[in-house]
This record gives structure tokens, C-alpha cells and sequence, in this order.
């Protein structure tokens, strides 16, 4: 069975630009468009990653990382943060105390930097 990938964005267009990218590098791809609807489907998905945007509604991406690093299924999955912007430093230094938060992408997003940061953490290496 291939690898598995979750994104987690409440803009449409983003959901299938990435769907798009990794299905490509053979993932089985499942989505979410709010932070309530990823922290239920993300445990039964079992993803190998996740694509987590920051600005949600109805949880916030800083919420759903904060749950899913307290879920035993969940808290070892990595995790790869998207964000319209980065308000500041402090953002950005909290991300990285996160175990398993692999890398920071602001949009917009190129596609062949992202698919290949993808293919390095699901083989274990850094980006």
C-alpha cells in the first residue's frame, strides 16, 4: 500500500492544487476543510503526512497541531505547515518547538519545491 497524505485547508483551490502535486508522486491524498473536520478524520485516516494551513475556521491550525500532538494515533505523524503569512517571529518559533513539524511553507507555494519536500520527509530525511 503507497503512502498516505492529508491536507488540511479551508481554501478549495489550494486543496486540489496540492491534491494535484501529490497524487502525482503516487499518495493516496485525503482532505479537510476546517480544523473540527481534520481532528475527525485525520485519526481514522492514518496519514504517513500532514499539510496543515494555519488560518482555519472553526479550530485554527495552531489548535489542531496542539490535539493531534495529544492524540496517541496522531502525535508522531509529520507534519508540514502552510500559512498565508507568518505574522511574526514568535509564530514561527513555536512551529518549530513542535516535535514533528517538518517544514514552513507560505503561499504561494511552488509546487516542485513542495512535492520534493514531501518525497524527502516521507523518507525520513530533512528538508
Amino acid at each position: 500500500m503507497g503512502k498516505k497524505a492529508f491536507i488540511v485547508d479551508d481554501d478549495a483551490t489550494i486543496v486540489e492544487l496540492f491534491k494535484h502535486i501529490l497524487t502525482r508522486e503516487n499518495l493516496e491524498v485525503s482532505e479537510a476543510y476546517d480544523g473540527e473536520e481534520a481532528l475527525k478524520k485525520i485519526p481514522e485516516a492514518k496519514p504517513d503526512i500532514i499539510i496543515l494551513d494555519l488560518m482555519l475556521p472553526k479550530q485554527g491550525g495552531f489548535q489542531v497541531l496542539k490535539e493531534l500532538r495529544q492524540n496517541e494515533i496522531t502525535k508522531s505523524i509529520p507534519v508540514m505547515i502552510i500559512t498565508g503569512k507568518f505574522s511574526d517571529g514568535t509564530t514561527y518559533e513555536f512551529l518549530r518547538s513542535q516535535p514533528n513539524v517538518k517544514g514552513f511553507y507560505s503561499k504561494p507555494i511552488d509546487p516542485a519545491v513542495f512535492a520534493l519536500d514531501i518525497k524527502k520527509v516521507l523518507e525520513g530525511k530533512n528538508v
